[in-house]
């Protein structure tokens, strides 16, 4: 019996003992002592320039700047576009016996010759549905073959295998975030339907054959 006594005198003893740490004065013993005077030493806020090319053109196509800027009007509508090609994808190299993961064929507009900044590009999608089917386009048009004869009622469109880097094109695109094979892009990119090329030599424009 006095066993139990002196325990439960002990435990009563630690409930009072941690009851009062509690109800001191309710504040930290932690003290807070406040810098005057300091300045971090940040880098500053970097700027990008505003592209000096006008929203549209002369002949009603858009910038690829007016084209996003104006995006409440653009999304989801056939659009022309004064651009220059910065970058083509290009198919990987694969090492004998492994297998490389091949998008697409798709490549990179700007509105600058050979824009380094990727947040000024755009992508350019369904000009070829793969590179072997350029490959076979290619052949045919070195070889002066006409197009393909397709079934009445089918239209496929037209696989464009020169592209080159460097010049200026007027392309005819739907611009959408989500392209129909699946490409996508918050920014927005342009599904191919035509181009010109605007600064190419004319004989590699003349007698081009496209399939209908």
């Amino acid at each position: 019996m006095k066993r139990i006594t002196v325990v439960c005198l002990a435990v009563l003893t630690s409930l009072f003992v941690f009851s009062a740490c509690g109800e001191e004065d309710g504040t930290s013993n932690v003290q807070v002592t406040q810098a005057s005077g300091y300045k971090p030493n940040l880098p500053p806020v970097p700027s990008i320039p505003k592209p000096s090319v006008p929203e549209t053109y002369s002949d009603g196509s858009y910038s690829i700047y007016g084209l996003r800027k104006n995006v409440g009007k653009t999304m989801n509508t056939q659009v022309e576009v004064t651009a220059y090609i910065v970058k083509v994808y290009e198919k990987p190299e694969c090492a004998e016996g492994q297998t490389c993961h091949v998008m697409m064929p798709h490549l990179y507009l700007a509105d600058e010759q050979g824009e380094k900044l990727t947040k000024r590009h755009i992508r350019l999608v369904g000009f070829a549905q793969s590179f072997k089917e350029m490959e076979d386009e290619k052949e045919r048009d070195l070889k002066g073959q006409e197009p393909e004869e397709l079934p009445e009622g089918v239209y496929l469109p037209p696989v464009v295998w020169d592209w080159r880097v460097g010049q200026k094109y007027k392309i005819k695109a739907a611009f959408v975030n989500r392209s129909s094979a699946g490409f996508m892009d918050t920014d927005g990119l342009l599904e191919y339907k035509g181009h010109e090329c605007l600064d190419c030599p004319a004989e590699e424009e003349s007698g081009k054959k496209k399939r209908k």
